[in-house]
């Protein structure tokens, strides 16, 4: 990726926030520049190929194998999958509120998956596409160090050491495949649609008002924190992922926070476009 020296300036003001902050804490951001059919230039970034546990972030790429299925006519969005092909779930999400035979459309649960974090339905698509393809998918966009390893909220796999994990080098990759594509193809313009209905917006976005768009995903797990997507502004499309872990988790999403509006303030006021 392309680098901006201007850009050296939010990685001063970013990185000394983090020194204050948490300086014991392990944590990665990127900060780029997304134009249509042009290389992703970046403006700052730290540890960007360091990985981390991806937490719900991982979410993003099985969407993206989602819309990949479909375009190989291995799936149809209108499928539809029994919410009993796959053991209740707890967490994040709203299925696990519903009792009976339910059954959902893909496009449905790719929609609770993203929107709502909705685990039950990340694991009903996970079991409909398989970790290898998903997996196949990060290799054929980039995302080299992204990796699918078990269930959502799989406890006996992760105490085995099967994490699911990822980098923000690669989110940003998988982002800006989606964001190529949105005015594209109907699937990458549900994709761009999809991230900008996130309903948690207390991490990168919570200092700029509801009013402003955010095309993003966010993660957590005991003192993992993430947040990462697309900023839409006046002067250009800008990627901002920031994962942070070893660190309390109620202190991580205010130092995700600060970075969210210093990172907007200075592409506002000092970035030369």
């Amino acid at each position: 990726m392309e680098c901006m020296l201007a850009g050296k300036g939010l990685q001063t003001e970013l990185d000394d926030i983090i020194k204050e902050y948490a300086p014991q804490a392990t944590i990665s951001y990127m900060v780029t520049i997304h134009d249509d059919e042009e290389p992703v230039r970046y403006v700052a970034a730290r540890n960007e190929d360091t990985v981390h546990a991806s937490a719900s972030m991982i979410k993003i790429l099985i969407m993206l194998s989602v819309f990949e299925a479909v375009s190989q006519q291995k799936l149809a969005l209108t499928d539809q999958i029994a919410l009993t092909a796959t053991p209740r779930v707890e967490g994040g999400g709203a299925l696990q509120e519903l009792q009976g035979n339910h059954t959902f459309s893909v496009l449905e649960l790719c929609r609770l998956m993203m929107v709502l974090s909705d685990n039950w339905a990340t694991n009903l698509l996970i079991r409909t596409l398989g970790m290898t393809f998903i997996n196949d998918t990060a290799k054929k966009y980039g995302a080299a160090k992204t990796s699918l390893k078990r269930y959502m909220m799989d406890t006996a796999a992760a105490a085995r050491g099967e994490e699911n994990v990822t980098t923000t080098y690669d989110m940003i990759v998988l982002l800006d495949a989606i964001f190529q594509i949105r005015e594209q193809s109907v699937g990458g313009h549900e994709m761009w649609q999809i991230l900008g209905r996130q309903q948690f917006r207390d991490k990168l976005p919570f200092h700029w008002g509801e009013e402003v768009p955010f095309h993003h995903k966010t993660g957590c797990l005991d003192r993992v924190e993430h947040d990462g997507g697309i900023l839409p502004l006046m002067n250009g499309n800008f990627g901002l992922v920031v994962l942070i872990s070893n660190m309390d988790n109620g202190e991580a999403i205010q130092l995700t926070a600060r970075m969210g509006r210093c990172c907007k303030a200075f592409i506002e006021e000092k970035l030369p476009v």
